[in-house]
């Protein structure tokens, strides 16, 4: 019966293994996305035998998906036409607030202005810590964060300066909470959020025409896809012969 058990515990990891890849191909062009991979780790194991400890035979009992650990190197740069689309390059977030204030993270820096002159995310999340685009301007936007608008005068064009960007930076960032719609929430296990100005303090510089695509490495994914497949048919394999021996044992009374 243990290793019916065992086997199973096997099959339900590779399982959420499975169901991981699948999430990391889905958004394997999704803007900003980071992939997640999975870690495994082994269960309680059952001492059989002898009393003393040199003696016993530890048996396991199967494995389990321990965590989903998030990997934040940097996707490839996909190079646009929008003078709204910002992308990080190197270490930080894009810290936006939503409509009940609470402020998120993001690696998705396509933004855009929306009617009242805020430049905002596409789902009109306020970028941080605020600008305001005058109507008709054009944006420009710095490797230090700074940022501009290029107006239109009757003497020609005038540059008025609107602010700089502050990236946030996080003591540990894999534990942040994924939120949905390329944002993350900030917890107690990621750390306190450290708002600093790009090219400073280990946080990577500002791209204009530019943003960050998924980090998600297809190739690698779909082989992982087969490693997953091959290890659930063993597993099964061995539910079916323990099925077996158990039959063979149960037929010896007859």
């Amino acid at each position: 019966m243990r290793a019916l058990y065992t086997a199973a515990s096997g099959m339900t990891a590779r399982q959420i293994q499975l169901e991981n890849i699948a999430n990391n191909l889905a958004n394997a062009t999704t803007t900003g996305y980071k992939k997640t991979r999975e870690n495994f780790s082994d269960l309680i194991y059952q001492q059989i035998g002898g009393a003393a400890v040199g003696d016993a035979m530890q048996l396991g009992s199967g494995a389990r998906v321990s965590a989903l650990s998030r990997d934040f190197s940097n996707g490839n740069t996909i190079i646009t036409t929008s003078s709204t689309d910002l992308m990080i390059d190197g270490e930080g977030f894009f810290a936006v607030e939503n409509p009940a204030g609470e402020t998120l993270y993001t690696r998705d820096g396509h933004f855009r202005v929306d009617l009242e002159g805020n430049l905002t995310t596409q789902d009109g999340y306020i970028v941080q810590p605020g600008f305001q685009i005058p109507q008709g301007a054009s944006l420009m936007v710095g490797s230090d964060g700074t940022v501009s608008a290029l107006l239109k005068t009757d003497n020609g064009t005038e540059t008025v300066s609107l602010g700089q960007f502050e990236i946030a930076r996080f003591p540990n960032p894999e534990a942040l909470m994924a939120a949905g719609g390329n944002y993350y929430r900030a917890n107690t296990a990621a750390g306190e959020a450290e708002m600093t100005v790009p090219q400073s303090n280990g946080v990577g510089s500002v791209l204009q025409y530019a943003l960050e695509g998924s980090n998600v490495d297809v190739a690698e994914e779909l082989i992982s896809m087969i490693s997953a497949q091959r290890s659930y048919e063993l597993n099964s394999k061995a539910i079916q012969t323990a099925d077996e021996m158990m039959q063979i044992a149960a037929n010896l009374k007859r």
